[in-house]
């Protein structure tokens, strides 16, 4: 029988926390919080890959897991990078291993890998807003061909998305915001 069907089965008389599958919807503190912990309890290593970034708290957990040694890479879009609220910048200039995209339109995933054991994906931005007053969801897996997928996805936008082009766009994300607001 194949997996899929075996899983159904099973799926119909477990509870769905019994498979690793934690589900989370916001405005709330809820996605946040479960973020924030996958941060704590992560040793070697988080990848991310997230279309908005300026939420203080993942960024805190973010520092002190580096601070940890943990490894810490994190794409995002070049765009929403470019807000005055991001927090790309500040960590990039903090020596957080940053790449803004340079492939696709807009680079609108929404996924974190930690230490290989985890994955946390679904709408959630990592933004104060996505907590506060958005209606977002996030699901968190352990399942790992699942998270496999994920971190191979990941490796596949990191090498995509040059670090020559991505230096590029981060300078000029520098410039941008040390020009004159003019007012």
């Amino acid at each position: 029988m194949k997996k899929k069907h075996v899983l159904f089965l099973l799926s119909l008389f477990l509870p769905i926390s019994s498979w690793g599958i934690e589900v989370y919807f916001s405005p709330s503190a809820d996605c946040e919080n479960r973020i924030v912990k996958a941060i704590q309890d992560s040793n070697k290593e988080i990848v991310i890959v997230v279309y908005s970034f300026n939420n203080l708290k993942l960024a805190e957990a973010l520092r002190k897991a580096k601070k940890r040694g943990v490894s810490v890479q994190i794409l995002t879009d070049y765009t929403q990078a470019s807000h005055r609220n991001s927090l790309v910048l500040p960590l990039a200039n903090e020596g957080f291993e940053v790449k803004l995209h340079s492939k696709f339109k807009i680079e609108h995933n929404k996924f974190a890998v930690f230490d290989n054991g985890l994955v946390g994906t679904g709408s959630f931005n990592w933004t104060g807003t996505a907590s506060r007053s958005n209606s977002e969801n996030c699901i968190f897996l352990t399942e790992v061909d699942v998270i496999q997928k994920y971190r191979d996805r990941f490796t596949f936008l990191w090498k995509k998305n040059t670090l020559q082009a991505s230096e590029f766009k981060m300078k000029r994300l520098m410039q941008k915001n040390r020009a004159p607001s003019g007012k």
